[in-house]
């Protein structure tokens, strides 16, 4: 029986479905960063030359690279590896990795403030904060109440912006505060300290529907992901929908911009289709006066589209017998990746192939 079994896994290969992706892009350096996913549980992390169509690999295979995030001045990259945040200059061989000082866990979404300083959502006690991290391991905690959790981050200027989630009756809120870090030695002494925060100010009470993924392009505006109360592994695929967050004289509003659909087995476990990085690379992204979002509501495929904010109008830019997803912006256009096949390729372990959308002007 054993070598039976043995037989049926050489000489039938895995089917597990293989992605070709950008994470990022730096100016200086006139390269995209591409993630290659070549199984569920595999990540790998590439560096594209656009104009020569090569690339090479930038992490040895033993590491996950997920959440990519260029730092600020470009030096370099951080990304989370099985839970740990990493960082990796460009002119070191090897990555960092940060040892917090404190017992928090599951960060991710990270942002830079500076090459060395960054700010997190992340889990202590078995609820959500907001926490600032430098490159020493010093957690700071910024936002961080129990009995409701605080999540997606976005800080602009000394304002603070984020959802919380009540514990008790799962409601969400957009909330703002000012950005202020509870500074002491010891790690008890802050936590204690940032629990006698004032609390933020609510802007926008979306009662029980679930909210997620806040962008916030300024002071007066943003987005967020709206999502089902409950899924099921049986559904086909999941509805989602987008809402701008706007002032409109002093009141903040939430008006639905559009609804898509992502199929089920990419984002939940158990699937030879799964994405590693889960709905990270499918998310809508704002690019100036427009939003590129996938959507497989008229198809088994996920189909790239782009919205316009200023006419409300619907654009197709890709479909195919495959999933395209991940936007990354260049001048005059668009990158975007997906499931390989057709246009998305690595060929002969070196030259990479992305899909283009050029901006139209009308």
């Amino acid at each position: 029986m054993r070598i039976v079994l043995i037989a049926m896994i050489w000489f039938f290969p895995s089917l597990a479905h293989e992605y070709l992706y950008p994470v990022g892009m730096s100016v200086k350096q006139e390269r995209v960063y591409v993630a290659y996913q070549k199984t569920a549980t595999h990540l790998e992390l590439w560096e594209w030359d656009y104009i020569t169509g090569y690339a090479n690999q930038l992490l040895l295979s033993r590491y996950a690279p997920a959440g990519f995030t260029l730092l600020p001045d470009e030096s370099g990259f951080s990304f989370i590896d099985n839970g740990l945040l990493k960082v990796k200059q460009f002119i070191k061989r090897s990555p960092r990795t940060i040892a917090f000082d404190a017992p928090i866990y599951q960060v991710e979404l990270v942002h830079w403030m500076d090459p060395t300083t960054c700010y997190v959502a992340g889990r202590y006690n078995d609820y959500s904060g907001i926490f600032q991290i430098d490159w020493d391991g010093m957690v700071q905690p910024a936002i961080y109440q129990e009995g409701r959790d605080a999540l997606y981050p976005q800080k602009i200027d000394d304002l603070l912006y984020y959802i919380e989630r009540t514990e008790d009756d799962a409601q969400y809120r957009l909330v703002c505060t000012h950005y202020q870090i509870a500074s002491h030695e010891e790690w008890n002494e802050r936590i204690t300290a940032c629990q006698t925060h004032k609390r933020g100010e609510t802007l926008i009470d979306f009662q029980s529907q679930p909210i997620a993924f806040l962008h916030m392009s300024s002071h007066d505006e943003g987005v967020a992901v709206g999502y089902p109360l409950a899924i099921s592994r049986k559904d086909k695929a999941i509805p989602f929908k987008l809402y701008r967050l706007f002032i409109e004289g002093q009141k903040w509003n939430a008006k639905e911009l559009f609804s898509f659909s992502i199929p089920t087995a990419l984002l939940l476990s158990g699937t030879n289709q799964r994405l590693y990085e889960s709905i990270l690379p499918l998310l809508p992204k704002v690019c100036q006066n427009h939003i590129y979002f996938v959507d497989s509501s008229t198809t088994e495929f996920l189909t790239l589209h782009r919205f316009d904010l200023s006419t409300a109008e619907i654009t197709q830019c890709a479909k195919g017998a495959q999933h395209y997803f991940g936007v990354c912006p260049f001048e005059g256009g668009n990158f975007y990746g997906g499931q390989m096949g057709g246009d998305i390729e690595l060929l002969d372990g070196v030259q990479l192939m992305l899909g283009r959308y050029i901006n139209k002007l009308t």
